[in-house]
C-alpha cells in the first residue's frame, strides 16, 4: 500500500476548527513522534501531534486533511504517542472525493472509521472497505484531545494531467500514478520508495541513501512503474547530497518479460543538483533498475515519457469508477448535458474497459427522449463562439475563418435556432468554418423531427469522442 496523506507525499491540513496546544499539521509529519521533557510553550506542554484545548460545551473538534496523493483508502492507523490524560475518548473519518479544496463546502461526505474508541500512548489500526477515490478527510475527535499521528494508506488514482497530459511527458515511476520500489542492494539509512514521492525533496533524510561501500561493487534499486509506456528522459535528483551524491549512474529496464537492457551507461551527475539525462532514442520499459556508482544518495528519480494506451486506459478507467457520485455527475456532464444520459452512465459503472464506457455511453442514448435531447444539444455553445474550452479545441479551425465567414455563421446559427428551436450542432472535430456553414445552411431545409435525429447523432458522435479523450484514447475511429 502506498501511504497517501504524511506531508512527505504532499498532504496538507486545510482548515480545523481548533489548535491551541498543538498544531495539526504535525499530524501528517512523516517521524515517528518523540516526547521532550521538560518542554513547554505559552500555550503549555509541547507535544509532537495535534492538540486541542478542553472543551466546556457540546460538540467535538475536527480536521480538514488534503490527501497528498489521492486514492481508495484500505487502512487507517491512529497513533496517541505520549498522549495519555488528554487523548481523545473516540474518533470518526470521514472522507469525500471533490477534488479542489474550493468545492468543500458543497461536499458530500462519507465515514471511513464510524466512531470508534481510542486508548492513550497507543497505536491502533483500521481497515477500511471503500473503493472511492477520496481526495479530503475530515478527522473528528470526541470531545477533545491530542493525537500524535493519522496514518491513511491505499492504492492512487490518478487524474488526467498525471496520466495523459495535452503536452509534455508524465513521471511514470512517481508513487501518484502507482509506481514503487522493489529492491535494492543496500537501503541502510532509507529507502528508496523515498525517490517516487511527488514533493520537492527537504533534506538528506527525505530521499535513498547507502552506506559507504569498502568493495569494487555498486548500489541499486529496481521500479516497477505505475504505468508501463515509452521512456524519453530520467532524471537524478541529488538536491541535498553534496559529500555523499554518487559520482555516476547507469539505468537498465524491462518490460513484463523481465528481460534487461541496459540504455544509460554511467553517465558523471552533479552533487546536489538535478540531473536531466535524456535518452537519445525512447525505449519501451514496464521495470527501471537504476545502478548508483559506487554508494550514496538520491532524493528523486523520475522516470519521464509517455504511458502506453492501455495502461492509461487502465488507470483512467479506474478513476471513473472510482468517483463519487458527485464528481462522476461533473465527469459525465463534460461529455454529454443531459441530466438522463448522465444518471444512466453513473448507474452503469464499473467498467472494466474504455469500450464498455462507450458501449453503455449508446446504451443510455437510447434511453433518452426528445426533451432529454434539447437538454443534451442546449449544454453546447454556438459553433463559432469562445468561451468554453472544450468547444474550442472541437473548434479549433475557427480561429483560421474569414470575418464573412464567421459572420454568416452567427447568422446561420440565428436562423437554425428561430427554425427548430434549438441550438446549432455539429461534430467540429476535424472539421474548419467553412464546411460548418456548409452544413448548417443544408440542414436549414430539414424538418423538425428530422433535425432532431441530425443533432442526436452529432450529440452520440461528440460524446464519444470527449469521452475517449478523457480516457487518454484520442485517435479517432
Amino acid at each position: 500500500m502506498t501511504e497517501l496523506v504524511t506531508s512527505a507525499v504532499g498532504g496538507r491540513i486545510v482548515e480545523c476548527n481548533d489548535e491551541f496546544f498543538a498544531e495539526a499539521a504535525n499530524l501528517l509529519s512523516s517521524d515517528p513522534p518523540v516526547w521532550k521533557e521538560g518542554e513547554y510553550t505559552d500555550h503549555g506542554k509541547w507535544m509532537d501531534g495535534w492538540e486541542t484545548r478542553r472543551r466546556r460545551e457540546a460538540g467535538h473538534d475536527w480536521c480538514v486533511i488534503g490527501l497528498g496523493i489521492p486514492g481508495q483508502v484500505e487502512k487507517v492507523t491512529i497513533d496517541t504517542a505520549f498522549f495519555t490524560g488528554n487523548y481523545p475518548e473516540e474518533f470518526s473519518l470521514e472522507a469525500c472525493g471533490v477534488g479542489s479544496d474550493d468545492l468543500l463546502e458543497a461536499a458530500e461526505w462519507i465515514e471511513l472509521v464510524s466512531k470508534s474508541p481510542l486508548q492513550g500512548d497507543s497505536i491502533a489500526e483500521f481497515a477500511v472497505g471503500n473503493d472511492h477515490r477520496v481526495t479530503h478527510l475530515r478527522l473528528n475527535i470526541f470531545p477533545d484531545g491530542g493525537v500524535a499521528r493519522l496514518r491513511v494508506e491505499g492504492a492512487p488514482v490518478p487524474s488526467i494531467h498525471e496520466v495523459c497530459p495535452e503536452s509534455g511527458s508524465v513521471d511514470l515511476a512517481s508513487l501518484v500514478v502507482g509506481g514503487e520500489a522493489l529492491e535494492a542492494s543496500d537501503a541502510h539509512y532509507s529507502p528508496p520508495s523515498n525517490m517516487l514521492r511527488p514533493t520537492t525533496p527537504k533534506g538528506m533524510w527525505d530521499g535513498w541513501e547507502t552506506k559507504r561501500r569498502r568493495d569494487s561493487g555498486h548500489d541499486w534499486a529496481t521500479f516497477r512503474l505505475g504505468m508501463a509506456g515509452v521512456v524519453e528522459e530520467f532524471v537524478v535528483d541529488t538536491r541535498h547530497f553534496k559529500g555523499n551524491s554518487p559520482g555516476w549512474v547507469s539505468v537498465h529496464v524491462a518490460g513484463p518479460d523481465e528481460v534487461w537492457h541496459e540504455v544509460l551507461t554511467r553517465a558523471p551527475i552533479e552533487a546536489d543538483s538535478v540531473n536531466r539525462l535524456p535518452l537519445d532514442e525512447p525505449v519501451e520499459a514496464a521495470l527501471v533498475r537504476l545502478d548508483i556508482h559506487p554508494d550514496g544518495g538520491v532524493a528523486r528519480f523520475h522516470v519521464l515519457g509517455r504511458a502506453h494506451s492501455e495502461a492509461a486506459a487502465d488507470r483512467r478507467v479506474d478513476y471513473l469508477n472510482a468517483l463519487f457520485d458527485q464528481p462522476a455527475t461533473h465527469f459525465f456532464k463534460a461529455a454529454c448535458s443531459s441530466s438522463k444520459w448522465v444518471e444512466a452512465m453513473r448507474e452503469s459503472r464499473p467498467f472494466n474497459s474504455v469500450a464498455e464506457v462507450l458501449g453503455a455511453a449508446e446504451r443510455s442514448f437510447d434511453l433518452l427522449e426528445e426533451a432529454d435531447w434539447l437538454e443534451a444539444f442546449a449544454g453546447h455553445p454556438r459553433i463559432g463562439e469562445t468561451g468554453d474550452p472544450v468547444a474550442n479545441k472541437e473548434q479549433s479551425a475557427m480561429g483560421e475563418a474569414e470575418f464573412e465567414t464567421l459572420e454568416a455563421l452567427v447568422d446561420a446559427n440565428a436562423r437554425y435556432e428561430d427554425e427548430f428551436g434549438f441550438t446549432y450542432i455539429v461534430f467540429a472535430t476535424g472539421k474548419n468554418a467553412v464546411e460548418m456553414l456548409s452544413i448548417a445552411n443544408s440542414r436549414l431545409g430539414n424538418s423538425r423531427d428530422q433535425e432532431v435525429a441530425n443533432a442526436a447523432g452529432e450529440q452520440r458522435l461528440i460524446t464519444r469522442t470527449r469521452l475517449r479523450r478523457m480516457l487518454c484514447q484520442n485517435g479517432l475511429e
